[in-house]
């Protein structure tokens, strides 16, 4: 009788674990360009590229080859999305999840040949992303393609992406493995992304073709692919989409500044969205151009009024979302930039030096601080080490440190910036032919370092300047030469005027 129970009670825990084993979901696989990293596992409609986003599903850590596990109750028929500790996602493609899946993906890396394999219980929905991934990479080569001078007018690269763009659509077509639902999401995230191609090449076309920095705007008939767009919710239920709002947002913008100079696009051309969205009924769309309006806040951090502004156009935009988590994940996010504000606590910087001892800004508390984001890839920095060591010499036997952070993404660049550090870099020796003084450490993944994340930095160089308190005097400083009257204000104990105020 004994046994009996015993069988009886195997067969039911048996029957009750499988029961719940369905109900778990599973993502797992290897991304080499997330090794030693913390994943999320987030819903799309919880993400917003760049911006802290919440709820989180699950978390995981890679190891050392970028590999990763998701193991999660919670999932809805849907579309998924894996970022890391820096907001931004890392598959190439959303992936559709239903409970019960067991999906494992492998891609290469950015600098790899591309690689796209999906397998496990529940892919074969998505069996059609590993053929198109072989038409549309979009790796380190064809970045390069799409950033060379190849093209000699726009429209020759508009003929280059419509190409790509019905490989792709015929791809999809002809994949019988894909649910119908899903090839109509499929062919708008397409759409989205190869008009998100099309709109940052007006941003680039001048510097590529003539190293002009000034916008290209096209011949009109470039733009026929915007009657392609459908900007409903099927549409924004992707990161292409996501992406896309904010090429789009500008584009509209340049049209209106086409007759004027690039200093009042910089002053002004916030503004100018801000009140376009105003004007537009709400819709998902609209609030997903307003979330984009945030990565450009780094740029107005430059003005003197931006703090006043963005106060007024914070209490401005709490009325016009259209769903309620959209509004909340901006109000969030605008909070980082507040504690940018002058006269706020500087967050703690903590990276290498060249020999790998960690340097911490709160080290030279006691100390006038002058941060330069920089990069040895960048050529404004490049010009102005000149001026950084006159602005040293002068300060040489005072309170004064300067920071110097390098934005360089792998180790091939890193070792190519403790060469440079170091003086011996024979292609830059005009600028620099003796060791680099100052203070030196290197942000690894560049502008995508979880470390400097709270500084909001997305060009250089930037430079930040802290007082002696270790607080903010301007999270966006003039450059070396244009620095000294603030660091002789602050060594003679001079108030401030400061900005915003």
């Amino acid at each position: 009788m004994k046994i009996n129970i015993f069988l009886v009670t195997v067969v039911v825990f048996t029957f009750c674990s499988c029961g719940k084993k369905e109900n778990y979901t599973v993502l797992s696989g290897r991304i080499p360009d997330s090794r030693n990293s913390t994943l999320k596992l987030i819903a799309i409609e919880n993400y917003f590229p760049g911006l802290e986003s919440k709820p989180t599903l699950a978390t995981a850590e890679t190891d050392s080859l970028g590999n990763f596990l998701f193991r999660s109750d919670q999932i809805k028929p849907g579309f998924y999305q894996v970022i890391r500790n820096n907001n931004y996602h890392v598959l190439k493609y959303d992936i559709y999840l239903e409970a019960g899946d067991s999906i494992h993906i492998q891609q290469s890396s950015w600098d790899e040949k591309p690689k796209l394999l999906i397998s496990g219980r529940g892919s074969d929905k998505l069996d059609y992303l590993m053929s198109d991934y072989q038409v549309f990479p979009n790796d380190r080569v064809f970045d390069k393609v799409i950033n060379s001078n190849r093209f000699k007018t726009e429209l020759l690269f508009k003929q280059f992406i419509n190409s790509l763009q019905y490989a792709r659509f015929a791809q999809l077509s002809s994949n019988n493995s894909t649910p119908e639902n899903l090839k109509s999401h499929f062919k708008k995230v397409i759409t989205a992304e190869m008009a998100s191609i099309l709109l940052r090449h007006l941003e680039r076309r001048n510097y590529i073709m003539s190293e002009k920095f000034d916008y290209f705007y096209p011949d009109p008939s470039y733009f026929s692919f915007m009657t392609q767009l459908n900007f409903d919710p099927e549409f924004c239920n992707s990161t292409a989409a996501r992406l896309f709002a904010g090429d789009f947002l500008t584009k509209k913008a340049r049209a209106s500044f086409k007759d004027k100079n690039d200093s009042v696009w910089w002053k002004e051309n916030l503004a100018w969205k801000q009140n376009f969205i105003e004007l537009q009924a709400k819709s998902p769309w609209t609030d997903f151009l307003a979330l984009s309006t945030i990565k450009d806040y780094s740029f107005g951090l430059m003005e003197t009024t931006f703090f006043d502004d963005l106060k007024t156009f914070n209490e401005k935009m709490k009325t016009l979302f259209f769903i309620e988590n959209d509004r909340l994940l901006f109000e969030n996010n605008v909070a980082d930039y507040f504690a940018l504000a002058p006269g706020m606590v500087a967050p703690n910087i903590e990276l290498p030096d060249s020999t790998g001892k960690i340097i911490r800004l709160s080290d030279f508390k006691g100390k006038v601080v002058y941060i330069d984001f920089w990069g040895t890839w960048c050529s404004p920095c490049i010009e102005e080490i000149p001026d950084a060591l006159e602005l040293q010499k002068k300060y040489n036997d005072q309170p004064v440190v300067f920071l110097y952070v390098a934005l360089e993404y792998n180790d091939k660049n890193i070792d190519d910036w403790k060469t440079f550090i170091a003086g011996k870099n024979m292609q830059f020796a005009k600028f620099l032919n003796k060791p680099f003084p100052g203070i030196h450490v290197v942000a690894e993944k560049q502008f995508l370092n979880e470390n400097i994340r709270p500084y909001k930095i997305n060009f250089a160089p930037t430079h930040v300047l802290v007082d002696q308190n270790g607080k903010l005097v301007n999270a966006r400083a003039g450059r070396s030469k244009d620095i000294m009257a603030q660091i002789d204000q602050l060594l003679g104990k001079v108030t401030i005027k400061q900005p915003g105020n």
